[in-house]
């Protein structure tokens, strides 16, 4: 699989993929970004999206459409031992002596006796008008299009996925370094109090206190651990690629800000797919009712003919107009299911733009409520760290005791979490307002 690293292109990722697997030892956590991971999925989407073949289909249809407009020619040639058919000379009213063509009845002796027949002529048709063609070509461009916002539709949802699993990520990554800090806080704390316990300072029961706070706070950073392993193998199953190991997510993403108002309208992208293909709907029931549009051509042959050894010219130019006059019905009834089809794709057009302005409208609350909340989660955990100072100070004094201590660190926890929670909500609503998705 496919390993991604933060740099600028192709080689760099591959050297340092390389550098990573031969000495992992030496490899440095390498920052990998939203975008750097979109555009790994894209680029493996090119190789297992099924909408991309049937866009290639599509245009191959419009193609092969259009060429029902351009002149044909064909090659006949044949050869045919047949009775009958003999070639007599016969002189005319005017004196000449012309060659044709005549069959013995079956009372004359020589009336089954064979004859070699043989042509070879090259044949031409040129549509001078075609309705249904015409038609039929407008129907194929109309579902060449509807294949195209279909697969930006594709498109985008996979990058949907992906920004959803990368804010887990983040999220957990950010979750495991405050667990992390903790647990090493509290075996250093415990550290320190096992010597000052041996020193006679501070009860005995106070290490085992100090030990209990320390194993709670390893579990609470294995747990993280585990739920961040978990994030990190969503987003290599999003992309279709393997992570290195040093890969981290960028926590400059929790800074991003959005340039989109009020009055946006977000990423319609959804909302154009299902109104082109209501438009493919209604070019192919115009296509079946200029199925009954006459078809008029200029046709052509040339070539030549004979019996035997007598070898005569032939050509012949002329006019073919083809008028359908009733096929049971079928037209009338596959155009009113494709119009069918149509009302039913606008309706769901409909229902998609309104789902649309309510998310945005819903994002843009979110933004909101989160620039507020985040505001007072920052103030509590500047509160929280005092809090944690001035607990562990006066344990320090003997004037309060380590489940003192412990609360605060507990409540500091709580707080840096919560505010980490909205630092992401704020992080993921934004990034559902901005239009590139990036």
């Amino acid at each position: 699989m496919t390993r991604v690293c933060n740099g600028k292109g192709r080689l760099a990722a591959v050297l340092v993929v390389l550098a990573a697997t031969m000495n992992p030892g030496i490899a440095s956590a390498e920052v990998v970004t939203l975008q750097q991971l979109q555009e790994v999925a894209l680029q493996n989407l090119v190789r297992w999206e099924a909408v991309e073949a049937t866009t290639e289909r599509a245009s191959a249809e419009v193609d092969a459409a259009r060429a029902n407009l351009k002149p044909t020619f064909l090659l006949n040639a044949q050869g045919i031992l047949a009775p009958g058919s003999f070639v007599e000379q016969v002189l005319t009213t005017e004196g000449k002596v012309v060659n044709v063509t005549a069959s013995p009845t079956v009372r004359e002796t020589s009336a089954f006796r064979p004859n070699i027949r043989y042509e070879a002529t090259i044949a031409m048709r040129a549509p001078l008008y075609d309705g249904q063609t015409r038609a039929s070509v407008e129907a194929a461009e109309a579902y060449r299009a509807a294949a195209g916002a279909s697969s930006k539709a594709s498109r985008e949802e996979m990058l949907a996925n992906v920004r959803g699993a990368y804010l887990e990520w983040l999220a957990a990554d950010l979750e495991f370094h405050l667990t992390a800090a903790s647990a090493t806080e509290a075996g250093m704390e415990r550290e320190r109090i096992a010597a000052r316990v041996s020193d006679g300072d501070l009860p005995a029961s106070d290490l085992d206190s100090a030990r209990h706070q320390e194993l709670e706070a390893a579990l609470a950073a294995a747990r993280s651990e585990a739920r961040l392993a978990d994030a990190r193998r969503a987003v290599e199953s999003a992309i279709g690629s393997e992570l290195v190991p040093s890969a981290e997510p960028d926590q400059k993403l929790l800074d991003i800000e959005s340039n989109v108002s009020d009055t946006s309208t977000g990423r319609d992208w959804d909302v154009r797919a299902l109104q082109s293909e209501s438009d493919a709907a209604r070019q192919e029931a115009r296509m079946h009712r200029r199925g009954r549009a006459p078809v008029l051509a200029v046709i052509g042959q040339t070539g030549m003919y004979g019996i035997n050894q007598n070898v005569f010219p032939m050509y012949r130019m002329g006019l073919n107009l083809a008028v359908p006059l009733w096929d049971g019905g079928r037209s009338a009834a596959m155009a009113h299911a494709a119009d069918a089809r149509a009302i039913e794709l606008d309706a769901l057009a409909r229902d998609a733009e309104l789902a649309d302005q309510d998310a945005q409208e819903q994002a843009m609350l979110d933004r909101a409520h989160a620039d507020r909340q985040l505001e007072l989660a920052s103030a509590l955990v500047s509160v929280s760290e005092r809090r944690v100072e001035q607990a562990r100070a006066s344990y320090d004094l003997g004037e309060g005791s380590l489940d003192a201590v412990s609360d605060a660190r507990a409540s500091l926890r709580e707080a840096q979490s919560r505010r980490v929670q909205i630092q992401v909500a704020r992080a993921e609503a934004v990034l559902r307002l901005k239009d590139d998705g990036s």
